[in-house]
């Protein structure tokens, strides 16, 4: 596939969303655009056969997630660190951007760099993801929330995912919008703010990171 460039900023918490009742209720009712008429509530969805996402861990590296999901090599760079931001008043992100590059036909060799065992020289963490994902067009310069699933040209996705690693639960919000220009960007700080303003817990800078960052926190 073609490289994918995003713009994106994210939390990370301990404790599935289940420990955390407020912020689920919020990202499933929040409200910060227009709805096309045959959306409906989030749907929380596990990877295809319940396996994980297996990432190559790289210590002391942030800028670079390696993974493999569901039969495809991911590949993920930084390409600029934006800075904290602050939304709707109170609450405060890192802001990012990010290239990925997805390959899915690549030599056995490859896949067994994922598998456990395999590669004794290489260290790799298996993340289990269910995720509810909800989708924002930008393409009518107004954002409108559509049906995940639709193709359209500029939007953004918004997310609560339960991980879990090594035994321990997690849960993550996010905000991810492509492509990366200047009508992306500020359709991204205009939804991101909106949505949010009805959250009464402020979302903290030192919660704010990446994929990568957050497992070489582990």
């Amino acid at each position: 596939m073609a490289p994918f460039a995003t713009i994106e900023t994210r939390w990370f918490f301990e404790g599935d969303s289940s420990r955390h009742p407020e912020l689920r209720r919020w990202f499933e009712t929040a409200a910060p655009c227009p709805r096309a008429a045959n959306v409906q509530a989030p749907e929380w969805k596990g990877r295809a056969g319940g396996e994980p996402d297996v990432y190559l861990l790289m210590p002391g590296c942030t800028d670079m997630g390696i993974k493999w999901r569901e039969g495809t090599l991911q590949i993920k760079g930084r390409v600029e660190d934006l800075g904290t931001r602050r939304f709707a008043s109170r609450h405060e992100g890192r802001v990012q951007r990010w290239i990925k590059w997805t390959y899915a036909e690549v030599p056995a060799a490859y896949r067994s760099l994922f598998a456990a065992g395999e590669q004794p020289h290489l260290e790799t963490a298996a993340v289990h993801k269910t995720r509810a994902l909800r989708m924002i067009s930008l393409d009518a310069g107004a954002p409108e929330e559509v049906v995940p699933g639709l193709v359209f040209e500029r939007g953004m996705g918004f997310e609560m995912t339960d991980l879990e690693r090594g035994g321990k639960q997690y849960c993550s919000i996010a905000f991810e919008a492509f492509p990366f220009d200047a009508a992306t960007a500020a359709g991204f700080d205009a939804v991101i703010a909106a949505s949010l303003e009805d959250l009464p817990d402020a979302l903290v800078s030192e919660a704010s990171m990446s994929y990568p960052e957050w497992l070489d926190k582990q």
